[in-house]
């Protein structure tokens, strides 16, 4: 069997797995494909992450709370694009030369859940979409674990590019991302940080426990560790109505600047 015969049969499958023709899933089919083709090892460990994936976003999410893995693979579409993007990382992993050929699979996934993870991107587990349309993660994109993004994410690029070459953000560890918001640029969000619905952040560099408030735009700053921002100043990027550690009602700050 050549090549194309056996790409197009591998997209077939995690199409039929998946349910991205509008069926149901079994997760035992899923598992069964993942042992199939990666082998018992290594198959078993991509499901386990997926089933993790799964569970981070059944706790997340109220109304799947009753769902079996099944169901939740059926009818949330988000956790499905991040099951594929599991299938695509490992493909990756050891064929690097597949980069294309998954991306051209890859469009059967945006089409079915409006969401876009290139296939180069680094996910930590557990990780949870919800809802998902419209969500963005660009290639050089790095996630670490606990990670749940609303509807609508961004994670892309600003045409600046760090010393490693990553263009796109840097996040850590249970980082929440609110419905709209956008992530440009070679960000680094370190852990626990929170941001709300509509809100842009743009090569800055967010430090540990950090939160930032409706709408807010915040550019090319470092946010010190603890800080609550509120607002920004339209006529200054750096000057932020904001909490900062230990404070109890807000002020004026002016931030430093993030030196990509």
């Amino acid at each position: 069997m050549d090549n194309t015969r056996l790409l197009l049969q591998f997209q077939n499958t995690i199409v039929t797995s998946l349910g991205l023709d509008g069926g149901e899933v079994e997760i035992s089919v899923l598992q069964n494909f993942l042992k199939n083709t990666y082998g018992e090892d290594e198959g078993t460990q991509i499901f386990h992450q997926i089933l993790e994936d799964i569970s981070f976003f059944r706790s997340k999410d109220p109304a799947s709370g009753e769902y079996s893995d099944s169901q939740i693979l059926s009818v949330r579409r988000g956790v499905s694009a991040v099951c594929a993007h599991r299938i695509f990382s490992a493909v990756l992993q050891i064929f690097p030369e597949s980069l294309y050929a998954l991306e051209v699979m890859a469009k059967y996934v945006q089409k079915d859940t409006n969401i876009e993870i290139h296939p180069s991107a680094i996910i930590g587990v557990p990780f949870a979409i919800d809802h998902g349309h419209g969500t963005v993660i660009g290639a050089t994109s790095i996630l670490g674990k606990n990670i749940f993004l609303y509807h609508g994410v961004t994670l892309g690029a600003s045409g600046k590019i760090d010393a490693s070459g990553r263009r796109h953000p840097l996040l850590g560890d249970n980082v929440s991302c609110g419905n709209a918001s956008q992530i440009l640029g070679p960000c680094i969000i370190e852990d626990n940080v929170s941001l709300s619905s509509g809100t842009m952040v743009v090569n800055s560099h967010l430090q540990k426990d950090v939160k930032i408030f409706l709408r807010v735009r915040v550019s090319s700053v470092v946010v010190p560790s603890g800080t609550v921002v509120y607002s920004a100043d339209p006529e200054n990027s750096r000057r932020y109505w904001a909490t900062k550690k230990g404070e109890q009602t807000p002020r004026w700050h002016i931030f430093e600047t993030f030196v990509i």
